[in-house]
């Protein structure tokens, strides 16, 4: 699978058979290779699907990977709302350069790509480069990096802590997860109670590019390749 300068877009349908309107969020299923041992789910895509519904609710999601930097106020965790500084189209074999900061003063990081290096294939490599997190963090300015698909319905990722001069090779799974709940757009989210409790598609869910996600009478999760019946 590799990315092109003009993107596939894949389209998932949302069907409600329950009794009641339901908030359908699209989270992306974690990649391989981000060396941080805490990643989290962020997303910010989001559609209010009404119960047999006659017309039509879709993720419009395009084969086009992104990757982001931030600094902020807040850490990294549960439930904190991280919208990156900066954003970057990628594509598989590239590598990537963020750089962050140092305090004083409080900047934003730079996201530069590396024209010497390529990455392995199936894969996108970053590095952090060699700032101060302890200095940065006892002056409450945390680091983000990000990695995932800016959809026609917003953003879809995953998003964790950089170490400093520390690198990523990432192996990016083209699946997602349908869930409902009380998420809130760009807070992180737990990646793992997610996975346990929604819809999983995979690459090999879509026919044409399409897949059906239905939550039935019975609250179940069905997935279906194509456009509903």
């Amino acid at each position: 699978m590799s990315n092109s300068n003009d993107p596939t877009d894949y389209k998932i349908y949302l069907v409600n058979k329950g009794s009641s309107v339901k908030n359908f969020w699209c989270f992306l299923k974690q990649p391989e290779g981000i060396n941080s041992p805490k990643v989290y789910a962020n997303s910010s895509a989001m559609l209010s699907v009404i119960p047999n519904y006659e017309g039509i609710n879709t993720f419009t999601i395009p084969l086009q990977y992104i990757i982001g930097a931030g600094s902020h106020n807040n850490a990294v965790g549960l439930d904190v709302k991280i919208d990156s500084n900066i954003v970057k189209k990628v594509s598989l074999q590239e590598s990537w350069a963020a750089n962050y900061s140092t305090v004083p003063p409080k900047q934003g990081p730079l996201l530069t790509i590396n024209q010497d290096t390529t990455s392995a294939t199936d894969t996108i490599g970053i590095k952090s480069n060699t700032f101060d997190r302890v200095a940065n963090e006892n002056s409450s300015w945390y680091s983000s990096m990000s990695f995932g698909i800016e959809s026609a319905n917003g953003y879809v990722g995953v998003t964790w802590a950089p170490s400093p001069n520390d690198s990523s090779t990432i192996t990016p799974k083209f699946a997602f997860y349908i869930a409902t709940g009380n998420y809130t757009s760009n807070a992180l989210a737990d990646i793992e109670t997610i996975s346990n409790e929604s819809a999983k598609i995979e690459l090999s869910n879509f026919n044409n590019l399409e897949a059906t996600v239905t939550l039935t009478a019975t609250g179940e999760w069905l997935v279906t390749p194509g456009k509903p019946q």
